[in-house]
C-alpha cells in the first residue's frame, strides 16, 4: 500500500514539475543612440523573464558605452582623439596610440595593400574635396591632383613595437570611418554575448551585425533598390556582418552625370560600373572596408580576393540592374526573393 502511495506521489510530483515548467516568452527589445556620427541601434530577441526591460537597458547601456569609448579613440572629429593627433603630427613625428586603434589601423593597411589602394584611410583630403552634400559641380583637375598628392597608404608608418603611427607627408590626414563602425559593432556584440544575449542585430548606420536567430527563424535583410523596394531579400544563415556601399544615397548630378561619394583614391574620381555592393563577413570591421573596396574594384578583382577567404562573400548590382555574386555567397546568406530582372 505504501509503495503504491509512493509511486502515485512521485507521478504527481513529476507531472506537477512538468506542468509548471515555463515555456520561454520571446520578445524584442531595442534601443538607439547616436554614436560615431550615425545612429546605432541594438535589437535583441530574448526570453522576457530572463531579460526584462530593465535588465536589457542595463546591458545595452554597457554596449553603447563600449562604442562611445572606441569613438573617443578613433573619431577624426574629436580634436584630442589619437586619430586626430596622428593627422596633426603628419610630417613631424610618430604618435603613440591605444592598442585597439593600432589594431584597426593595421587591419586597414592590410586591406589597402590587398586591394591596391582601393581602400585607403589617408583618403580624407580627397573626401573633403568631393563633399557631395554641398557640391553642385565636380572639382577641377588641379584640385584633384593636389589632393592626390596627400593620398597614399604607403606613407602611413605603423610601428607595432612602439605602438605608434606616423604620416610621412605634412598635410596628410586619416579617417577610420570606413572601418571603425564595424569594429565597434563587433565589440558591442561581445558585450551582449558576455551577458547571455545571443540573438540580436546591431545596426551601425546601415551596416549590420547579425547573431543567432529568432527562435530558429533566420534574420532577414534586403539590398535596397534606389528606384524603390529591394533588388533582393536575404535570409542570414550564420553570425556575420553585412555592409552595403551604393551610389544612390549621396550624390549630385552635373551635366546629366551622377557624381557620388564613393571615390577611387587612386584616380581621384567616383567609381563607376556598379549601383551597389553588399559584403558579408564574419569580421564586422572588414565587411565595411571590403564593401567600399569592391565597389571600386569591380567584379573580377573582388572575386580574386574572395576566393582566398573562406568567411567573405559579396553580391553586386550593376548599373544595368544585373546581379553578380561570389560562389560562396549562399553559404552565408540565401536569397528569399529576387526582385531585379536580368539576374546572372
Amino acid at each position: 500500500m505504501f509503495i503504491k502511495f509512493l509511486n502515485v506521489l512521485i507521478f504527481f510530483t513529476i507531472f506537477l514539475s512538468a506542468s509548471c515548467a515555463r515555456k520561454p516568452e520571446f520578445v524584442f527589445h531595442n534601443k538607439q543612440k547616436i554614436l560615431m556620427g550615425t545612429v546605432f541601434e541594438i535589437k535583441v530577441f530574448v526570453d522576457r523573464k530572463k531579460f526584462p526591460p530593465k535588465r536589457f537597458e542595463k546591458i545595452v547601456q554597457n554596449a553603447f558605452l563600449e562604442i562611445e569609448r572606441l569613438e573617443k579613440q578613433m573619431s577624426e572629429w574629436i580634436p584630442d582623439s589619437p586619430v586626430s593627433k596622428i593627422s596633426a603630427a603628419a610630417g613631424l613625428r610618430p604618435v603613440r596610440v591605444p592598442e585597439e586603434s593600432l589594431e584597426v589601423i593595421k587591419t586597414a593597411l592590410s586591406v589597402s595593400s590587398e586591394t591596391g589602394g582601393a581602400f585607403d584611410i589617408s583618403f580624407k583630403p580627397l573626401g573633403k574635396l568631393w563633399n557631395v552634400k554641398k557640391r553642385k559641380i565636380p572639382p577641377d583637375k588641379e584640385e584633384i591632383k593636389e589632393a592626390l598628392r596627400l593620398i597614399g597608404y604607403e606613407n602611413i608608418v605603423l610601428d607595432e613595437k612602439k605602438g605608434t603611427v606616423y604620416l610621412k607627408k605634412k598635410g596628410m590626414s586619416i579617417g577610420l570611418g570606413g572601418i571603425a563602425k564595424g569594429y565597434a559593432a563587433g565589440k558591442a556584440a561581445k558585450v551582449l554575448k558576455e551577458k547571455g544575449i545571443e540573438n540580436f542585430i546591431i545596426n551601425a548606420g546601415g551596416d549590420l551585425y547579425f547573431s543567432g536567430s529568432k527562435n530558429g527563424k533566420f534574420w532577414t535583410t534586403g539590398i535596397k533598390n534606389p528606384d524603390g523596394g529591394f533588388f533582393v531579400k536575404l535570409k542570414i544563415k550564420t553570425d556575420c556582418a553585412v555592409a552595403t556601399s551604393g551610389n544612390y544615397e549621396r550624390f549630385f548630378i552635373y551635366k546629366g552625370k551622377r557624381y557620388h561619394h564613393i571615390i577611387d583614391a587612386r584616380s581621384g574620381y567616383p567609381a563607376y560600373g556598379l549601383k551597389s555592393v553588399t559584403v558579408i563577413s564574419k569580421n564586422p570591421a572588414l565587411a565595411d572596408a571590403y564593401a567600399t573596396s569592391f565597389f571600386i574594384l569591380g567584379y573580377e578583382k573582388s572575386l580574386d580576393i574572395v576566393r582566398k577567404k573562406k568567411d567573405l562573400a559579396f553580391i553586386m548590382v550593376t548599373e544595368e540592374g544585373n546581379i553578380l555574386k561570389s560562389a560562396n555567397f549562399e553559404n552565408m546568406a540565401a536569397p528569399l526573393t529576387w526582385v531585379s530582372t536580368g539576374v546572372l
